[in-house]
């Protein structure tokens, strides 16, 4: 593995504590299904308050099993200065601001939430003729349709981008170079580190870079091959068997390499769609038996739950 068209990947998520069993479901699924031509190094960002213990770092990293040693674990304050703003917003800025350390020519940006469901090839990301994998779909009648259009203006597109624009969802395959051109371009621009750039201007991390390749190319058809990457998703407001049993058929359908559960989620389903997760789980051997998957569902709950008061309690002695 010596050149861009073959060196393996670095994924990258960044992470806090209410997602602590998300990620490690996420490491498990690595381990099960990522051999190990695919990786190249996995970044795990640490945005939580209070940030990973000893105990908590060796029990995600055995979850990683022989890719253990490619695994990086480092707090988001060691990467670059964040200035104040929300988890949310900095998440944001870490995605990309992580381009700094990554060593290969692609990574993968990844949320707590999703996991391997199958094996997978550095092909499932980067095709064959060097373009990044990812769809396009109408932000039209999008909720982020306000902030795709505070970005293009920002970037001095016009808002008809807005019609087929990039995914705002992960997985996501960003060009290292390109991600580190967007970082020096809006600090040069601005006169102001690219962090507080980011937070003053209300961007959004996906909308931007992929504005910034539209600007830079005219177009995408250079960088992105229009393929999406699927990840089937149980979101909070749909954590019953309907919506469980929907993300389940569309992993069938697409033969998805990748599956979510959001962290809402884990503390709203009823007992058919624990069912069924359960039995998806077991057949991909994420887990031993359903035992396992409920215990598991009971620590993501509560992991959310903590997070939460923690939260409550750094607002109230704030303020």
């Amino acid at each position: 593995m010596t050149d861009g068209q073959t060196k393996g990947l670095t994924f990258v998520t960044v992470t806090f504590r209410a997602e602590d069993a998300l990620l490690r479901l996420q490491a498990r699924s690595m381990a099960r299904f990522l051999d190990a031509s695919v990786v190249e190094t996995i970044i795990v960002i640490d945005n939580g308050s209070p940030g990973l213990g000893t105990r908590a770092r060796r029990s995600l990293l055995s979850e990683y099993g022989v890719l253990a040693p490619r695994v990086r674990i480092g707090r988001a304050e060691e990467l670059t200065h964040l200035p104040f703003a929300s988890g949310w917003t900095l998440q944001q800025v870490l995605k990309i601001s992580v381009s700094t350390t990554v060593e290969t020519p692609w990574y993968v940006l990844l949320d707590a939430k999703n996991h391997f469901v199958r094996s997978v090839a550095r092909s499932d990301f980067v095709a064959p003729d060097g373009r990044a994998r990812g769809g396009f779909h109408s932000y039209a009648a999008h909720p982020l349709l306000p902030r795709l259009r505070t970005t293009l203006a920002y970037l001095g597109l016009s808002e008809s981008l807005a019609d087929r624009f990039p995914p705002t969802s992960t997985p996501f395959v960003m060009n290292t170079e390109v991600a580190q051109s967007v970082i020096a371009d809006v600090a040069d621009r601005s006169g102001r580190p690219f962090a507080e750039e980011f937070v003053k201007q209300n961007l959004s991390e996906f909308f931007l870079y992929s504005g910034w390749v539209a600007r830079r190319s005219g177009g995408w058809s250079e960088m992105l091959d229009g393929e999406a990457i699927q990840s089937p998703t149980v979101w909070g407001g749909a954590a019953d068997g309907a919506g469980v049993g929907a993300a389940l058929a569309e992993v069938t359908r697409w033969e998805a390499p990748l599956f979510a559960v959001h962290r809402r989620a884990m503390g709203r389903l009823d007992a058919s769609g624990t069912a069924m997760l359960a039995d998806f789980w077991t057949g991909r051997e994420l887990f031993a038996d359903e035992r396992e998957v409920r215990r598991f569902l009971r620590t993501a709950k509560r992991d959310r739950v903590l997070d939460a008061v923690r939260s409550r309690v750094r607002r109230t002695v704030g303020s």
